[in-house]
C-alpha cells in the first residue's frame, strides 16, 4: 500500500494498492494546490508493514475457508 504525503500542506492521501495511484494523487494535488510545483518534503510512503484492517481480515478468513472447503472436497 502506498500513500502520497505533502509536507507543506500536512496532507496524507488514502492508501493505494499500487505506487502509481499514489503518484497520480500527488500530481493532482500539485496541480490543484501548488501550480504544478513540487512542494518541500513531499513523499510517497509505503505502508507495507501495517496490520490488516478489520475488513481485510474478514476477506482473508472467507478466502481461507473456501480454499479449505475446496481442498477437503477434493480429498473426499
Amino acid at each position: 500500500m502506498f500513500s502520497y504525503e505533502c509536507g507543506n500542506c500536512n496532507l496524507r492521501s488514502e492508501p493505494y494498492v499500487l505506487r502509481n495511484g499514489a503518484e497520480r494523487r500527488g500530481q493532482r494535488h500539485r496541480d490543484e494546490k501548488h501550480d504544478g510545483m513540487h512542494p518541500l518534503n513531499e513523499a510517497i510512503l509505503s505502508a507495507s508493514g501495517r496490520m490488516p484492517q478489520a475488513g481485510e481480515w474478514k476477506v482473508f478468513a472467507i478466502v481461507a475457508a473456501l480454499m479449505l472447503a475446496g481442498l477437503i472436497s477434493k480429498m473426499l
